[in-house]
C-alpha cells in the first residue's frame, strides 16, 4: 500500500475525519435526511389519523427538506416527494369541499328541502372519497406501484421456436391518382 493514499485520519477512502468542510457536509446531508424522514412520518400519521391539511403542510416540509437532501449530495427524491404532495394537497382540497357540501347538506335538511340535501350529502362522500383516494396516492410507504412483476391474467403459451414467416413481397407501387368514391351516401 503507497502511504501517500493515505489521509491524515489513517484511512484510504478518500476522506479526511480532520476535514472540516467533509464534516459539514455530512452534517449537513445527515441533518437534511433526518429532516425528511422526520416530515414523512409526521405526513403519514396525519394520513392515517384523517387530517389531510396536516399531511398537505407535512408533505411540503418532506419535498422542501428533499431538495436539502439533494442539494447536500444525497439522493434525489425531489420527483417523488412534489408528487406527494400534490396528491397531499388535491386531499386536503377535497376533504374540504366535503365538510363544505356536507354542511349545505345540513342547511337543505333544516330547511326541509329534502332533494337539495340529498344532493349535497352524495357530494360530500364523493368528495370524501376523493380526498381519501388522493391522501393514500400520496402517503409516503403507501403502495404507489406496483409491488413485484406478476404474471398477467392471459395465459396463453407462446411458442418462441415457431418457424417465422418469409418475408413480404416487395412493396408494390401504388396509384393514388385513381379516383376513389368516398361518398358514404351512396347506396
Amino acid at each position: 500500500m503507497d502511504m501517500s493514499d493515505t489521509n491524515t485520519d489513517g484511512t484510504t477512502d478518500g476522506t479526511d475525519a480532520t476535514d472540516q468542510d467533509a464534516a459539514i457536509d455530512n452534517s449537513t446531508l445527515s441533518d437534511a435526511q433526518y429532516n425528511e424522514q422526520q416530515a414523512e412520518q409526521a405526513e403519514a400519521q396525519d394520513v392515517q389519523a384523517g387530517d389531510y391539511s396536516a399531511a398537505n403542510t407535512d408533505a411540503q416540509a418532506a419535498y422542501s427538506a428533499s431538495q436539502d437532501v439533494a442539494n447536500a449530495g444525497g439522493p434525489d427524491n425531489t420527483d417523488a416527494t412534489w408528487e406527494a404532495g400534490l396528491n397531499e394537497s388535491w386531499a386536503d382540497w377535497d376533504q374540504q369541499t366535503a365538510q363544505e357540501d356536507a354542511q349545505t347538506a345540513e342547511s337543505y335538511a333544516e330547511a326541509g328541502q329534502e332533494s337539495g340535501a340529498e344532493v349535497y350529502g352524495d357530494a360530500a362522500q364523493t368528495a370524501e372519497g376523493n380526498a381519501d383516494d388522493s391522501a393514500a396516492a400520496g402517503e409516503y410507504g403507501g403502495e404507489l406501484g406496483p409491488a413485484e412483476d406478476t404474471a398477467t391474467t392471459d395465459e396463453t403459451a407462446v411458442d418462441d421456436t415457431a418457424a417465422v414467416d418469409e418475408a413480404p413481397a416487395e412493396d408494390t407501387a401504388v396509384d393514388d391518382t385513381a379516383t376513389v368514391d368516398d361518398d358514404s351516401s351512396a347506396a
